[in-house]
């Protein structure tokens, strides 16, 4: 377009989307508050990407990035709950480069701000930390957020954040770790009546989507489940973990493709944590010259936002599981671990984690299973404890470090007591075989929730502290609704209320079922949905 400035005039455009609720819009002061979408702009992105041969032969494209920082575009965050941008801000470009895009970031940092909007500098490595704590400084900038793989990431904060102090600037610093294993400490702060802020946990998540093994190149029968890639588990790890803090998962969407960025919303939102929203170059160029395609797109993100934010209370539910998995945060096989937690959940198995740290009878009340495949070796301490759970009636998984293991099968099932043990011959035990192997081993009473139709689905079951209402969530990966999906969960509930993001509440059916659980039909599908029983 030639004028730029006119085709970011979106007010009017955009006026279909609901505004959000005040107080909503005054967390955007907190962190806990912040709903970040990434904003990566200006001369300096567009130079960091030189090498990038897709976008060097899409002019469009390259201009609207270039001019990005436009304080028009901000116009596009109106109505929805995006309030905090996270903009480019340096690059170990070349440092006249670097200069226009501070001053850019500066006068767009105070626009924004004046919106209530809370702006985060992104750095990129071959920064400089001093001159990158200068500009944040200058632009009054309330974060910064590391992006890539600095040699040595430790020290680089530490500069970052020693020469931050020296400008007197209270900017938190935000790294986006690698793996979900890098992360991670418990919050540990005193509960005091205003406690400081907490820096988000940022970390690269996978591309939610569901994938048929043949297209894979893996050979499967006809009845074989997709390949689902989720970032719920990790969701769920890290906010064990760290207490307080939110939990922030960057990624990248397929171009344009509406349904893959509300399964990214959603997909990190199930569980509690936020998707830091990426736009793909072709919609934020459509976006740019006021495609009412785009828009639409943009409007639907901000729908399953708002959704998000707007039952922000089931963060506080608490994870429903008969199952434990008992992890070591010192383990040396961290990535098993992690795909345990992956795979369990693909398997649709409700589980509640249980650190190493934290073995003891007491924590092991309420389990009808335990899993401790990673468990090597255990102490005699540990070994009792497990052994008595068993006993009682339990179910115990472990690997060949608890002894005995079989020759020729995967694994053996011993009795002990009233329950038993299985011990796996592998070291540590393949994971998806493990995930598979549950449900054998687990009853659907012993798992307690139960959900059928549902081949490219995952759920996530929470429940308040009381017990007395309990929230499934279902999230279908496929691009095609599920329809006929029934959900049957442990218990006599009398209600159940559906909510999705594309229709008001509605109210289904609750059937007791002989065996004492709680039958639900929901007809329909599309892709997020939360159910709550009570």
């Amino acid at each position: 377009m030639a004028d730029g400035r006119k085709g970011l005039l979106l007010i009017g455009l955009l006026a279909s989307v609901a505004s959000i609720p005040a107080q909503l819009r005054a967390g955007a002061g907190k962190p806990e508050g912040w709903v970040p979408i990434r904003w990566d702009g200006g001369p300096l992105e567009v130079s960091r990407r030189a090498k990038d041969t897709a976008l060097a032969g899409r002019p469009a494209q390259r201009e609207a990035i270039g001019r990005w920082y436009d304080p028009a575009t901000l116009d596009l965050l109106r109505g929805t709950p995006l309030n905090c941008i996270l903009v480019t801000l340096s690059a170990g470009a070349d440092p006249e480069l670097e200069e226009r895009q501070h001053l850019l970031v500066r006068e767009y940092a105070r626009v924004a701000r004046q919106r209530g909007i809370a702006v985060l500098g992104i750095v990129h490595p071959g920064s400089s930390p001093v001159k990158a704590a200068i500009a944040a400084a200058g632009a009054g900038l309330d974060g910064l957020v590391l992006d890539g793989d600095f040699s040595e990431e430790s020290k680089f904060m530490a500069a970052l954040e020693s020469a931050l102090r020296e400008q007197n600037s209270e900017a938190l610093v935000i790294p986006i770790a690698r793996h979900a294993s890098s992360v991670g400490m418990a919050d540990t702060t005193p509960a005091i009546a205003d406690p400081p802020p907490l820096a988000p946990l940022a970390v690269a998540g996978v591309r939610p989507s569901a994938r048929d093994l043949a297209d894979m190149g893996i050979r499967a029968g006809a009845s074989a489940e997709p390949w689902i890639e989720s970032n719920i588990w990790m969701v769920r790890f890290l906010r064990f973990q760290s207490g307080r803090r939110p939990i922030w998962i960057d990624q990248q969407p397929n171009p344009s493709a509406a349904g893959d960025y509300i399964r990214c919303v959603a997909d990190a939102a199930v569980a509690g944590g936020r998707w830091m929203v990426s736009l793909d170059d072709d919609l934020r160029m459509r976006l740019y010259q006021r495609d009412a395609a785009a828009l639409a797109t943009w409007q639907r993100i901000a729908s399953y936002l708002r959704f998000a934010e707007d039952h922000a209370d089931w963060r506080g539910f608490q994870p429903y599981g008969n199952v434990g998995v008992l992890f070591d945060a010192a383990a040396q096989d961290a990535e098993f671990a992690d795909e345990y937690l992956n795979l369990v959940a693909r398997r649709q198995v409700p589980y509640r984690l249980i650190p190493r740290s934290s073995l003891r009878p007491a924590a092991l009340a309420g389990f009808r299973a335990v899993l401790a495949p990673t468990l090597a070796p255990p102490t005699e301490t540990e070994r009792k404890i497990l052994r008595d759970f068993a006993e009682q009636g339990g179910l115990l998984v472990t690997g060949p470090a608890w002894g005995n293991p079989p020759k020729d099968d995967p694994y053996a099932e011993v009795p002990t007591g009233k329950g038993r043990v299985a011990v796996y011959r592998e070291d540590p035990p393949d994971p998806g075989d493990l995930a598979r192997d549950l449900l054998e081993l687990l009853p659907p009473e012993v798992m307690g929730l139960s959900v059928f139709n549902v081949p490219s689905t995952i759920s996530y079951a929470s429940t308040t502290a009381s017990g007395k209402s309990v929230l499934i969530q279902l999230l279908n990966y496929a691009g095609t609704p599920s329809v006929r999906v029934t959900v049957r969960f442990n218990g006599i509930f009398k209600t159940a209320r559906l909510y999705t993001p594309e229709n008001p509440p509605a109210e289904l059916a609750a059937r007791a079922t002989a065996d004492g659980r709680t039958e639900v039909a929901i007809p329909r599908l599309e892709a997020w949905a939360a159910l709550i029983l009570e």
